[in-house]
């Protein structure tokens, strides 16, 4: 048998170190291959927070949002926005509970049932608790006009005498003289995706002031979801400053907010708006905005 064929088939020591290691380097090779061309995949486990443990659904997001949390509060409301469209939330139900500051006057917590829609905008408010003068509210972008083309909202007044005087509901316009004496936002102002964005604007112009102090405060719950806790207080009233200190509860996994507090400049509680329930699992079609939907009657 020729020699060379002989180390072929009974390599030296050398050589059988020299192919294992040839056969390891390609195993490398592709083993990084695979991981620059396949996404990072979830990693679901248990995380310790404040002393206690939560259950994540993807460990390194969680860090990633926790390190935005303690140090870039704009970044991580951004990061929200951006979440919003992986989670389909073109339309979605919850249970919005708001208290606010009306005229010097802190209202009680009203709890209201909404559903919500992205195109068109479309919301439908039922309220189960402390209903100020009407219980339910409809609007849809482009439907009910009045004579100068501005979409209105379709009212059910809450008292049953009344609605009987007017046939069961009647039509106001969302941010009109009547709407805006029992609520500081016209329903025009709801969605999540507008209030993340109005907590962006006066963040970034209180930055470019350089009037913004802004903290991480650790995590609190609502509804059942732990959420990052940021405060923002701000030094001096301003027409463009809604309060002297805002506390934002962002979901740790959406990365979007479901309480939003503010306090004025006398350190008196100005407003309170907290989301639970929250179903973006839901697909709110223009049978769902209808007044049959609604219990809400119109008139002839």
């Amino acid at each position: 048998m020729p020699k060379i064929v002989r180390k072929l088939i009974r390599p030296s020591n050398r050589g059988v170190r020299l192919m294992v290691g040839l056969l390891l380097a390609a195993l490398l090779c592709i083993q990084v291959a695979r991981s620059i061309a396949t996404p990072e995949v979830q990693r679901p486990g248990v995380v310790d927070i404040d002393g206690g443990k939560i259950v994540v659904t993807d460990r390194v997001a969680f860090k990633k949002a926790e390190e935005l949390a303690r140090s870039d509060h704009v970044a991580l409301l951004k990061r929200g926005l951006e979440n919003l469209e992986s989670l389909g939330a073109e339309s979605y139900t919850c249970t919005f509970v708001k208290q606010e500051r009306i005229r010097g006057e802190l209202g009680a917590a009203q709890t209201i049932a909404v559903k919500f829609r992205r195109k068109p905008f479309s919301v439908a408010m039922t309220w189960t608790e402390n209903a100020p003068t009407a219980d339910t509210i409809l609007y849809v972008e482009g439907r009910y006009r009045d004579d100068e083309g501005r979409s209105q909202m379709l009212v059910r007044p809450k008292s049953g005498i009344l609605r009987a005087l007017v046939g069961g509901s009647v039509l106001r316009l969302p941010d009109g003289p009547d709407a805006m004496k029992k609520t500081l936002r016209p329903c025009t102002q709801f969605g999540f995706r507008n209030s993340i964005q109005s907590l962006i604007d006066v963040y970034e112009l209180a930055r470019e002031r350089g009037e913004s102090t802004e903290r991480f405060e650790g995590f609190a719950e609502i509804g059942g979801r732990p959420c990052f806790k940021l405060v923002r207080r701000l030094p001096k009233t301003h027409p463009d400053y809604p309060a002297q200190k805002t506390i934002v509860l962002v979901d740790t996994e959406w990365m979007i907010p479901l309480r939003i507090i503010g306090d004025n400049w006398q350190g008196e509680r100005s407003c309170d708006y907290q989301f639970t329930n929250v179903d973006f699992g839901v697909a709110l079609r223009d049978a769902d905005f209808t007044p049959a939907a609604n219990n809400i009657e119109v008139s002839e």
